[in-house]
């Protein structure tokens, strides 16, 4: 840790990668609970010389820099205290109130986690917010599977090769094997052709199948024998993600309890009815015959969640929700690699290797192993803001958010135009993301740009050439807009956080009171502008609904096919906001029935168009 960082850490709050701690005199006996906890999660910084107090941090120094230092590495070391010796490196930092020491805990191998105590293992500690906390049985056990030399897909059951296989799915593999192999041997009879590709091996004579062969093809009760949970759950809400609470219901759900075959084409088939706009699915490769973006990030996304989630973890659920704009994925199970390893094109450590080949076999995953850089791309190709990924070691869980949300906004480009210098494709990308956050850091560039390394460094110094961006607290490979733009950008947008919203509130037909949020949007030259939260598709129904129209006239009119998800993203919301009523309200399904607007939506179509006046006349002016 370089001293800009430790100054610029010491004013921030301390969290889950750094610790403080006074120790004056002496190793303060946390400590060791810390390199725990530290190690078994993503390391983290220790730093001696430093007292808390009412939340804040204050230098008081170190007396002995030299024993103190000797003590701790002694401890540290030795394997009656703590059961991994770690390459833990140390900073002196000499400042006016004292010197301090900073010691980096590295992160240690899944083969030597957990990291424990006194020789005793459920004295392993994880990091937690600015916590160090005790491991639960059951944290010890998914770190326990992970340290196996043997994976855990790899182990063999003691089953019947010729009862515990689902036929139709191994005769669809088979299918796709030979598709996507050609001149490979796929003939022969499915117990040949299953020891052929490592689904069954010998042990004492007997062919007995491997975990990951039952979790791949096996029949329904032999899969729910080895796995006593939900492989997935899906979930599909009418709200915004922020909306989310566990008292909402979903608007349609199915769990599933099948192979991974079979959870892929049920995965598939939710996906398929819930489309925005309708596609062909090729039956044997279970491909778009175009493979549009979204269509790819959301495949990879839930392939990646199928194949490496925790097997052995019987108390969690894999679940993807989708919501109107975004879609989450939850995984039981950490990936191995980092951040910004995922984003590195080439193999990585998985859990499930041979679940894994599984796949990669029949080419259902395009990437191998993870996929993510897939999913980046495409979310990129769509102009949307970058996948958010939280890979949290200590929870040793895997999240994924894909957000409909566009990166570059109108208002950015203004910021853009007013630099004074051209920015190309991937410099204006890094710049808005810059501007909406503050900060960036090497994975952040690779996951805006999908350049490699040595690419994404250069395209940063290129960028602090122009003092665009700078180098973050003396920390490598992260950065923070220029100080110069940053009052400039950063406190306008503060500012237009908290302007960003205004309630109005209006009558509805039948006399309630309706409020409708109303988005304000500061431009150049007027300081709001009004906007409402409609979706493309919803402007487009209050458009058109001064009169009454049906049902098929509104999806015609919005180019949607899709009846359901027509109902349930676009029109539904219209009518639960009050915006729109129904002409026939006590029966819902009527063949008469026809949508209108109320006095409120009337209002609300009104202000959008006195405001897309004005601003076709203010751009007339200029």
């Amino acid at each position: 840790m370089t001293r800009e960082e430790f100054l610029a850490r010491l004013r921030s709050a301390e969290w889950d990668d750094i610790e403080f701690k006074e120790a004056t005199w002496a190793v303060p006996k946390s400590s060791l609970e810390t390199v725990s906890a530290f190690a078994n999660t993503k390391g983290g910084h220790l730093v001696f010389g430093v007292k808390e107090s009412n939340g804040t941090f204050s230098i008081t120094g170190v007396t002995d820099i030299d024993k103190l230092q000797n003590d701790f590495f002694g401890q540290v070391r030795d394997v009656q205290k703590i059961s991994v010796v770690l390459p833990i490196t140390a900073d002196i930092h000499t400042m006016p109130e004292g010197s301090v020491i900073c010691f980096y805990v590295p992160e240690a191998p899944r083969h030597e986690k957990p990291v424990h105590l006194d020789r005793n293992p459920k004295k392993a500690f994880i990091r937690k917010g600015s916590g160090d906390r005790t491991c639960t049985a059951d944290e010890l056990l998914r770190f326990i599977r992970d340290a196996g030399s043997v994976t855990y897909d790899s182990e063999t059951l003691d089953l019947d090769p010729a009862k515990c296989f689902d036929e139709d799915t191994v005769r669809w593999y088979r299918a796709r094997f030979e598709a996507s192999n050609p001149g490979k041997n796929g003939s022969g009879d499915d117990i040949s052709f299953l020891r052929e590709w490592g689904f069954l091996v010998e042990r004492e004579g007997r062919l007995l199948p491997t975990r990951a062969a039952i979790v791949v093809l096996g029949s329904g009760e032999y899969v729910r024998q080895e796995l006593p949970r939900i492989v997935v759950d899906l979930q599909l809400y009418r709200h915004a993600a922020s909306e989310y609470a566990p008292s909402i219901r979903w608007a349609d759900r199915v769990t599933i309890e099948a192979n991974l075959i079979e959870a892929w084409k049920a995965i598939l088939d939710f996906y398929l009815k819930h489309s925005e706009k309708p596609f062909a699915v090729d039956p044997t490769t279970l491909r778009r015959h175009d493979d549009p973006p979204d269509y790819i990030s959301f495949r990879e996304a839930a392939i990646n969640l199928l194949i490496h989630q925790d097997f052995g973890d019987a108390t969690r659920v894999p679940v993807i929700r989708f919501f109107r704009d975004q879609a989450e994925f939850f995984n039981p199970g950490d990936a191995l690699a980092s951040r910004e390893q995922l984003l590195d094109p080439g193999d990585k450590e998985v859990r499930n290797p041979r679940i894994v080949g599984a796949f990669r076999r029949i080419g259902l995953s395009d990437q191998g192993g993870t996929g993510v850089g897939a999913i980046f791309d495409g979310w990129r190709r769509l102009g949307f803001v970058p996948p958010e990924i939280e890979n949290d070691k200590a929870e040793k869980s895997f999240r994924l958010r894909l957000r409909r949300e566009k990166l570059v906004t109108e208002e950015q480009l203004l910021a853009q135009a007013s630099l004074g210098v051209q920015l190309s494709e991937h410099e204006a990308a890094v710049f808005a993301y810059l501007i909406r956050n503050g900060e960036i850091d090497m994975a952040d560039i690779k996951a805006l740009t999908g350049l490699p390394g040595p690419a994404a460094r250069e395209l940063a110094q290129r960028l602090a050439v122009q003092v665009i961006l700078r180098t973050s607290a003396g920390v490598e490979g992260k950065f923070a807009l220029a100080d110069h733009l940053r009052a400039r950008f950063l406190g306008r947008g503060e500012e237009n956080t908290a302007q960003k919203q205004s309630v109005t509130t209006s009558a509805a037909e039948d006399g309630s009171t309706v409020q409708v949020t109303v988005q304000v949007a500061p431009t150049d030259t007027e300081q709001v502008a009004v906007l409402k939260e409609l979706t493309d598709a919803q402007w487009v129904i209050v458009q058109h609904s001064d009169a009454p129209r049906s049902l098929a006239e509104l999806m015609k009119a919005t180019g949607y096919t899709q009846r359901q998800h027509f109902k349930l993203m676009h029109l539904e919301p219209l009518l639960e906001g009050g915006i729109l009523q129904m002409t026939v309200p006590d029966k819902p399904t009527s063949s008469k029935q026809r949508y209108v607007l109320t006095s409120a939506g009337l209002k609300l179509k009104s202000l959008r168009l006195e405001d897309g006046t004005a601003m076709a006349k203010k751009e007339t002016s200029e």
